[in-house]
């Protein structure tokens, strides 16, 4: 079925005359975390993590889950954003937001065919487009519980940031995502498995080999990292310039990888 994992809760201010926060609903791999930003203070007030127990076999129970046990999911909100967390996603340099059929083999091509996918794009500046699917039934059941609610991509909150040169990682519960930038050029974006201690290691490194980067001129800039648990990155970091942790006030390092938005 479903259960709750962990919540951290601050004060709501929002009413129904004055919206104030946004909701953000990121969907991973197997669960559901929502996250919420006070816009005009740029805080994040509340987290609450939802996930599949292995036998499930659809989006349904985790839904109907959070329905009846979230704290945060019946409060007024200035906007609710859905967004996908998922390695079906391609960087492109074509606009297809106004030809989707395009778009579904561009990411077919890389990603191979997927039925029951509806396919979307978000622009990323004036030269690259994210192309991204999500699965027909998720997309129908938290369409109907949030009619207002837009979709996002998990990537399109950091791949619009203008930076210099660093090699960033995001772990989550499952899987990291490694973004390297080089000058501000986009040099590499990839979703990885968490692996053994080793191999991810290994993921890491060759990475920015095939990124053609010299990491000894690069920082390391790590979201989610949980000391003694995610080693590879405390024996990645001698082979770089520098290493930097995010760290969030009032929740754990784990969940740094949320508060992007």
């Amino acid at each position: 079925m479903a259960n709750k994992k962990i919540g951290f809760y601050g004060k709501l201010e929002s009413t129904a005359n004055n919206k104030v926060e946004n909701l953000y609903i990121v969907v991973n791999k197997t669960s559901i975390v929502f996250v919420i930003k006070h816009t005009v203070k740029n805080e994040f007030v509340s987290i609450e993590h939802f996930e599949q127990t292995e036998e499930a076999t659809s989006w349904s129970p985790l839904l109907a889950y959070l329905q009846n046990n979230s704290s945060l999911i019946q409060n007024y909100y200035k906007n609710i954003f859905l967004v996908i967390n998922s390695n079906r996603l391609i960087l492109s340099q074509t606009d297809a937001k106004e030809n989707l059929i395009s778009a579904a083999h561009e990411l077919e091509l890389i990603h191979g065919h997927k039925l029951e996918e509806e396919i979307y794009t978000s622009s990323l500046g004036d030269k690259h487009f994210l192309i991204y699917g999500i699965a027909d039934e998720l997309s129908a059941i938290l369409t109907r519980y949030f009619p207002s609610a837009k979709w996002q991509h998990y990537a399109s909150y950091f791949l619009g940031n203008l930076l210099d040169t660093e090699v960033q990682v995001r772990i989550f519960e499952d899987c990291f995502i490694i973004y390297i930038v080089d000058n501000g050029i986009t040099k590499l974006l990839n979703y990885y498995p968490l692996e053994g201690e080793e191999q991810n290691i290994y993921t890491l490194l060759n990475s920015c080999i095939n990124a053609g980067i010299d990491t000894n001129k690069f920082l390391l800039k790590v979201w989610g990292y949980e000391e003694g648990k995610h080693n590879f990155i405390t024996k990645a970091a001698p082979y770089f310039a520098a290493k930097q942790i995010i760290q969030i006030e009032q929740v754990p390092n784990a969940y740094s990888s949320y508060f992007i938005f």
